[in-house]
C-alpha cells in the first residue's frame, strides 16, 4: 500500500527578530504540532522573487500555502478549518461548541490581529 506524502505548508526561510512568532505559517504548524501530525515545510526568501508557478498557489503570493495531495490552499483561516476537518481533533464534538470555536477562529483573523498588528506597526515600526 502507498502512503501519501506529508502535507506541506510554505514558509520563509528567515525572518528578522522582531517577527519570528508572527509569520501566519508558524499557526499551521503549531496545529500539526499540536496533532502530533507529520507535516513538510517549503521555505523560500521573503525577499526574493516567489517559486515558478506560487501565483498560482497563492494568489497573494504569500506564506502560507497548504497541498495536502490533490488540496492545494491558501489563507490561514482556511488551512486551520481543513486540517480541524480533516484530523477532528482541534474542534468540539458539539456542534454548538463547534461553531463557537469556528467563529473565533475567525474573530481572532478578522478582528484581534489586525487590531494587534496596528498597535505592534506603530509601537516597533513607528516607534520613533
Amino acid at each position: 500500500m502507498a502512503t501519501q506524502p506529508a502535507p506541506v505548508v510554505t514558509a520563509f526561510d528567515w525572518v528578522p527578530d522582531f517577527a519570528k512568532g508572527l509569520v501566519r505559517d508558524l499557526r499551521v504548524r503549531w496545529a500539526f504540532e499540536e496533532l502530533g501530525e507529520p507535516y513538510g515545510i517549503e521555505k523560500f526568501g521573503a525577499a526574493n522573487p516567489r517559486p515558478e508557478g506560487y501565483v498560482n498557489w497563492q494568489p497573494f503570493e504569500q506564506v502560507p500555502a497548504f497541498r495536502d495531495g490533490e488540496v492545494q490552499i491558501f489563507e490561514t483561516g482556511a488551512i486551520l478549518l481543513y486540517i480541524a476537518e480533516k484530523h477532528g481533533a482541534l474542534l468540539p464534538n458539539d456542534e454548538a461548541k463547534r461553531w463557537q470555536a469556528i467563529a473565533w477562529l475567525f474573530a481572532g483573523l478578522n478582528n484581534v490581529e489586525p487590531s494587534c498588528g496596528r498597535y505592534f506597526a506603530y509601537s516597533v515600526f513607528n516607534a520613533d
